[in-house]
């Protein structure tokens, strides 16, 4: 399992990737990727695929919670806190 700050370097660089409207050190944890429109709704599926890739298991969708995709650190609580915490 990645560290928390491997998790959330890996999130920033996907996002920055994906984007291309901003570079990894232009983000931080707070920053509203989707509300800034950094990556589209229609990204947030492709995310989805890299946060299983990253977790190493399946989400799901059905119990996602409003607000899961609003950051890196909303992303890093509702997918990770729970793995690295366990750690």
């Amino acid at each position: 399992m990645k560290t928390d700050s491997g998790v959330r370097a890996a999130l920033r660089r996907w996002v920055a990737e994906v984007s291309g409207k901003v570079g990894p050190h232009e983000l931080d944890d707070a920053t509203p990727i989707i509300e800034r429109r950094i990556i589209t709704s229609v990204q947030v599926m492709d995310l989805i695929l890299f946060l299983e890739h990253l977790r190493g298991k399946a989400i799901e969708v059905d119990q996602l919670e409003p607000g899961a995709f609003r950051s890196i650190d909303a992303i890093h609580r509702v997918f990770f806190e729970e793995m690295v915490d366990a750690a």
